[in-house]
Order: C-alpha cells, then sequence, then structure tokens
C-alpha cells in the first residue's frame, strides 16, 4: 500500500470537497481510503510513505483530444487558417512520416503530457500504417491511460485518383473497418484497462470529395456497438461546415449526426465549433460528449464551440489540446485557463465559465465524456488511483487564498511534481520514472527536422537570425 501525505486533496467528489492536511492510501491501483492525515496515519501503520509536501492533490487530468503524430510538427504550421495549415503543412508531412516517426512523436506526446499531469488522453486519429501495435505497446509502456482511435475511411475516399487523406494502404472500407476491429479485439482493456481502442471516422466534410457517406457512418455506428467501444470524430468545425451539410443533405449537422447514428453517449464530437443554438437540444437529448479546444481554436481564428450554452443545457464537454502543430503544447493546466478567459469575454460575463467549471472540465467531465466516470476524474474510495500533486509554492502561485484558482489562473504544467496512474508513480519530483527522457528529446529533434527535410517545407523564424 502506498500513502501519499501531508496535501491538499482537491476530491472533485459529488460535494467537490477540498480536504487539507490530507492524505490518500493506494492499494492494487486503486483509491482505498481519503481523509484527514491524522486519520489515515494510524489506520496505515505499514504502508509505504510518498510526502507531499503541502502540494495541491487532484485528480489526473484527461486530454479528451489530442494527436500525437503531430507533436514532431511543433512549430511547422504557426499562422495558418485550417484550409492551408492542412493542404500545405500537415498533409505533405504527414504522409511522409515513417513508422519511427510516429512512435517517437507518440513518446514525445506522452512525455510532455505526464511532465504536465495529464494522465490520460484521447489520440483522435491512428491511422494502422502507423504500426498500431508498437503504438500502443508504448502507451502501455510508459503507464499511460490512452484512448487510441483507429482512423477509418470509407468507400467514396478510393478509387478517385490521388486523395490528400492518407489511406493506409488499404483497398477499401471494409478492410479499414476489419483492421480496425482487429486492434479492438488485440488491445482494447489490455495493460490492465489503461488501453482502450475506439473508431476515429474520417470528418463529413466537403474536403475531401463525397467524405460525407451516410451508410459507413451507420456502420462504424454498428461495429462500435458490437464490441462496446466508442467514437471520436471531428465534427461541425469549421465555418463551411454547416452549408455543406444543408446543400448536400438539406440538414444541419447534428440532424445529420443523428440521422446517421453519430450521436449517443458513446460518441465524443471534436470542436463542434459551428453548432447552432438550434442543435444544442439535439446533443443534450442524446448523451453525445463534446470535447473542445480553446487554444486551438483561438491560435486558427476558426470559431469557438457555445460552450457555456451546451453546459447549461446538460452537454457533457470536455477539455483537450488538440496538437502540438496548432496549439502548440499539451499542458491542459493552460488549456484551463484559456477555456475560462475566452468563454468570458465572449460573453462578456466573468462568472460564465470559472475555474471550478475549468477544472470540472479538464477531470471529472473528461471522464464521463470517455465513459470512464465511474473509475476516473475524482479522489474517491474505489476509482483509479490517477493523480496528480501540483507545487503552487512557487513565485507565481503564492500567496495561496484559493487553491482552484490559483491552479486555474496561475500555474502552468511546470508545477506539476509528481503523476501517479492506476497507483504507479510515473514522476516524482519531476523526475519521469517510465522513460529516458533525454533520449526522447534527442530522437525527436532529429527526426524533426529530418521530417521536414524530406517534405521540402522551411520553417525559420520570421525575423532575422545571425
Amino acid at each position: 500500500m502506498l500513502l501519499i501525505t501531508n496535501v491538499t486533496a482537491v476530491t472533485v467528489d459529488s460535494q467537490r470537497r477540498i480536504i487539507t492536511d490530507a492524505a490518500i492510501a493506494v492499494k492494487g491501483g486503486r483509491i482505498a481510503d481519503i481523509g484527514k492525515a491524522a486519520d489515515l496515519a494510524p489506520r496505515h501503520p505499514d504502508a509505504e510513505l510518498l510526502e507531499g509536501h503541502g502540494m495541491l492533490a487532484l485528480p489526473g487530468l484527461i486530454d479528451a483530444h489530442a494527436h500525437s503524430d503531430q507533436a514532431l510538427l511543433r512549430g511547422a504550421a504557426d499562422d495558418l487558417s485550417w484550409r492551408p495549415y492542412l493542404q500545405e503543412v500537415i498533409w505533405p508531412l504527414l504522409s511522409r512520416r515513417t513508422q519511427e516517426d510516429a512512435q517517437i512523436s507518440l513518446r514525445l506526446c506522452m512525455l510532455e503530457m505526464i511532465k504536465s499531469g495529464t494522465t490520460c488522453f484521447v489520440d483522435s486519429i491512428v491511422p494502422s500504417h502507423y504500426d498500431f501495435d508498437a503504438l500502443a505497446q508504448a502507451v502501455q509502456e510508459m503507464g499511460m491511460r490512452g484512448v487510441l482511435a483507429k482512423y477509418v475511411l470509407p468507400d467514396a475516399l478510393f478509387g478517385r485518383g490521388e486523395s490528400p487523406v492518407d489511406t493506409g494502404g488499404f483497398s477499401g472500407e471494409d478492410e479499414s473497418l476489419a483492421d480496425a476491429e482487429r486492434g479492438i479485439g488485440v488491445w482494447h482493456g489490455a495493460a490492465g484497462g489503461r488501453l482502450q481502442v475506439w473508431l476515429g471516422p474520417l470528418v463529413p466534410r466537403e474536403e475531401p470529395p463525397a467524405s460525407a457517406s451516410p451508410g459507413f457512418y451507420r456502420r462504424v455506428s454498428r461495429l462500435a456497438a458490437r464490441h462496446g467501444t466508442g467514437i471520436t470524430v471531428h465534427f461541425a468545425g469549421t465555418i463551411d461546415d454547416p452549408p455543406f451539410f444543408q446543400r448536400e443533405f438539406g440538414m444541419l449537422p447534428a440532424e445529420f449526426a443523428r440521422r446517421y447514428d453519430l450521436l449517443g453517449p458513446n460518441v465524443l464530437l471534436i470542436n463542434g465549433t459551428w453548432f447552432s443554438e438550434e442543435e444544442i437540444p439535439i446533443l443534450a437529448e442524446t448523451d453525445t460528449r463534446l470535447v473542445h479546444s480553446p487554444s486551438a481554436n483561438m491560435k486558427m481564428g476558426e470559431g469557438f464551440a457555445k460552450v457555456p450554452q451546451m453546459r447549461n443545457a446538460g452537454v457533457t464537454v470536455a477539455l483537450g489540446c488538440d496538437a502540438a502543430a496548432n496549439n502548440n503544447c499539451h499542458d491542459m493546466i493552460r488549456e484551463m485557463k484559456a477555456a475560462s478567459l475566452l468563454h468570458n469575454v465572449v460573453m462578456m460575463d466573468p462568472t460564465t465559465l470559472t475555474a471550478e467549471d475549468a477544472l470540472e472540465m479538464a477531470t471529472i467531465e473528461g471522464a464521463r465524456a470517455i465513459g470512464r466516470r465511474d473509475q476516473l476524474g475524482s479522489l474517491e474510495v474505489g476509482k483509479q488511483a490517477d493523480m496528480i500533486l501540483v507545487d503552487l509554492k512557487q513565485p507565481h502561485t503564492m500567496p495561496i487564498h484559493d487553491p482552484i484558482a490559483n491552479l486555474v489562473y496561475a500555474a502552468h504544467g511546470g508545477d506539476v511534481d509528481t503523476v501517479i496512474v492506476a497507483g504507479q508513480v510515473l514522476m516524482q519530483g519531476r523526475q519521469v520514472l517510465v522513460a529516458d527522457e533525454a533520449a526522447i528529446l534527442e530522437e525527436a529533434q532529429e527526426r524533426g527536422l529530418a521530417l521536414l527535410k524530406r517534405a521540402g517545407i522551411e520553417v525559420a523564424p520570421a525575423w532575422p537570425m545571425e
């Protein structure tokens, strides 16, 4: 048994208790006890002690929208709107990556997540030619909790000449779905349940041509239901999407999703920046979940989801960092602040999205968004022991009057001291224990430069370098 002592525990339980002078007992990968340290110490006299030094203990953060394969592209696609971002940079670079590039990119992404307090992530598009087995093995080795969404493609994308979207060497929809089913069979629930395999269908959009294939999305939904797994898909994320759905199908985006089985409690929609007020009740009635990436939305100038209205209507909204290419980091603490400030200024009301709201989105609502609220997202007896310790005794976070306000508005990922997943300590004293940090950074730098060179893309500062 492990006893984490001398912490302030932000439980995010149903009462939203904050326990000072607290201790947390961990046994068998789960939280066995939580309360005042003075009470827990005599109950667990033989436990191994982990001294918290007065730090803030809170549930591990959940990044519900990530693109691990873009970690090597950090800084390569700045100051671009979504169309040139994809067409001129992302697609050319991703088409030239190797399996080894994808693996080090994932390890770099997880390293950054661990060092900034993320314990669980959703990788929304994982093509099969990356060597899915090797990627899943990497998640298992580094101790994180991951949802890997297998990229699946409709027949409409095949047989139409050269496609900007990587088809992964498949001949058609059947082969794409069959490969995803194999991945689910091998890896879903692996690593003691830390690893899940979902489906990540191609975004329904005018570009690439005919990607909104109704029958395909129904097949994806049936496959997910058969295996008891989830679906995550980029949806209504650009200003061009609603006119496309109206023109081609005579429906609003949410109406299309409802008609063709892309809504429900096992569906996590990405962005949803252009859902109208009229569509919010559809999301709420179907218990569909959405993930919001405010930093990427603001950086690309692509709009923002109606998060306050959605949450008020009962829609579960999680937070995600998106990608190193358009965020440009995976720091969920900074993302919480971005979410709060964005919606407060939009609504011209500083109480629109509070620090507490943002923390809920990054923890308990993130857990609900991936169907794991009974296991993750709060510090409660019986739940998985996924937690982080944050050192707020820093010049930029002192004095502490309200620990949650200081966490969300003043802290950053570099203040995370300790990370624990399923009872395993992944980082302590900011030393990562599950990977060779220096080796990952060195290989990432080498492969990142080589990838840009192969693609013929040059990136340099706008200001002169001597």
